[in-house]
């Protein structure tokens, strides 16, 4: 039997200390983030609201002493491994220009740094503490500790500590978990919400290994290559940060170590990416064998309702009257939201009604385009006017993609209803001028959509094993 390894032995590790490498990689793993999650950062009614994409106070409270797993896995399998890095590479960028106007993250006397940066909270004057462990209320080594097995990864202290920081700073406004909650708790309710948060902590570290282990069951190797982006990573942070290296791993809860394994990873995960996209010179050929090009009215529920001034507040709009009807779409569904049950019955049956009426001019022999450009909300409808791709593994609202699917060509559907609104569909034949000349938001979109189903299976796949010392320490025990 192979013996667990690991995260360095798994991923190669090199030695840190090597130089004179050049610079040129922290836009491009901007964009490799950017990218990766730019399908879902533009508003859509027929995404699939069950992938959760999105997050409101609401849910906050919902799951303040019970984190929903599954809303976070849609946000991981996609971006899990370049989540660290961005972080990083992001706050690098900031942390130069703020060191220019005012001399951030400098240790004070007591070696202490006052982070100013997103993995930490900069609206407060919190000290990043130093790293330690306590067992049974004394503080231990730490170079030994094994918390969490991942398929037979060993996830050490170092690890560990970033990612409980990063979960709790960058996750945690969204489910109300905060350092705070933690310390206004106590007894029971203190250990129910910190098992809880475990339980979600070890989730969201299995899945900044989704594409490592993907790629170890393809055999995508680890190579010379791979090595050497490591490095030139590394060493461009070293560049930009300067003297100010150590504090700047220190604000973002960062050791040289851990530092090497989560640049490693995304390497790692930029190379699976990079394996099971289509590129877009062979992308219309793929959307020939396996896409639909569906264009549609949307109507989304709440179209009639008068708009709450507090909702207009809140979407910080000035002018609604003067919106297209695309951009109205969001600000429509967030008052829908605010309305009572009673209300939001009866804002559906008129928007129903509006969206049966313009069916009816469909069925008399009015132009579907006329009727589209006049009426639609649909949010992509302005950049994609003819339309978009639809296929079997795409993430979308369940009902409008099943509803598209069993369109022939230039056929119609009927008024369907969607978790969003009321949709009138029509497929179009494939216009392979248009698709190439839209191919990076297409091509974009299709790998999103089939390299997540790909992702899915393997993180469902994946074993996690939380030592005794995961399972045991407490609230207090990590800083």
């Amino acid at each position: 039997m192979e013996e667990n390894k690991n995260s360095e032995e798994i991923l190669n590790e090199e030695n840190l200390a090597e130089k004179g490498l050049n610079e040129e990689i922290i836009s491009d793993d901007n964009d490799a983030a950017d990218n990766s999650s730019s399908v879902e950062n533009e508003y859509s009614p027929i995404l699939d609201e069950d992938a959760d994409t999105t997050y409101s106070e609401e849910s906050a409270v919902a799951n303040k002493s019970n984190l929903s797993i599954k809303i976070l896995i849609p946000v991981i399998i996609v971006l899990a491994a370049l989540i660290v890095t961005a972080v990083i590479l992001a706050v690098n960028k900031s942390n130069k220009n703020d060191m220019s106007n005012s001399g951030t993250a400098l240790a004070s006397s007591d070696g202490e740094v006052t982070p100013n940066n997103s993995a930490a909270d900069s609206s407060s004057n919190a000290k990043v503490p130093e790293p330690s462990f306590k067992i049974n209320g004394k503080k231990v080594d730490t170079d030994d500790l094994v918390f969490l097995k991942i398929d037979g990864i060993e996830i050490g202290f170092d690890e560990l500590r970033n990612c409980y920081y990063q979960f709790i700073y960058n996750y945690g406004p969204y489910y109300g978990i905060s350092e705070e909650g933690f310390e206004n708790a106590s007894g029971e309710e203190l250990t129910t919400m910190f098992n809880s948060f475990k339980e979600s902590l070890a989730e969201y570290i299995k899945g900044g290994y989704v594409h490592a282990i993907y790629a170890k069951n393809n055999n995508i190797d680890f190579d010379g290559n791979d090595k050497k982006e490591v490095k030139k990573r590394i060493q461009s942070i070293k560049n930009e940060q300067g003297d100010n290296y150590k504090s700047y791993l220190k604000q973002n809860y960062m050791t040289e170590k851990y530092l090497n394994i989560a640049m490693k990873n995304n390497v790692i995960a930029n190379k699976v990416i990079e394996t099971l996209s289509v590129p877009k010179k062979d992308f219309y050929n793929k959307a020939q064998k396996e896409l639909y090009q569906v264009k549609q009215i949307f109507i989304p529920f709440g179209s009639e309702e008068k708009i709450s001034d507090d909702v207009l507040s809140s979407n910080s709009v000035e002018d609604y009257d003067k919106l297209s009807k695309p951009d109205k779409a969001s600000v429509i569904l967030s008052n829908y939201d605010s309305l009572s049950d009673d209300k939001k019955t009866k804002a559906q049956k008129e928007s129903k009604q509006v969206a049966d009426d313009i069916y009816k001019q469909i069925q008399s022999g009015a132009n579907f385009d006329s009727l589209m450009k006049n009426n639609t909300y649909d949010s992509l409808y302005e950049k994609y006017p003819k339309g978009i791709l639809v296929g079997k593994d795409y993430e979308y609202d369940e009902s409008f993609l099943k509803a598209s699917l069993d369109l022939k060509e230039n056929e119609i559907s009927k008024v369907i209803k969607s978790s969003s609104g009321y949709h009138i569909i029509m497929r179009v034949p494939l216009d392979k001028k248009y698709i190439n000349e839209n191919v990076s938001y297409f091509a974009q979109t299709y790998n999103d959509n089939t390299i997540n189903k790909i992702l899915y299976k393997v993180y469902d796949k994946i074993k996690v094993e939380q030592t005794d010392t995961y399972k045991n320490f407490n609230y207090g025990d990590l800083t």
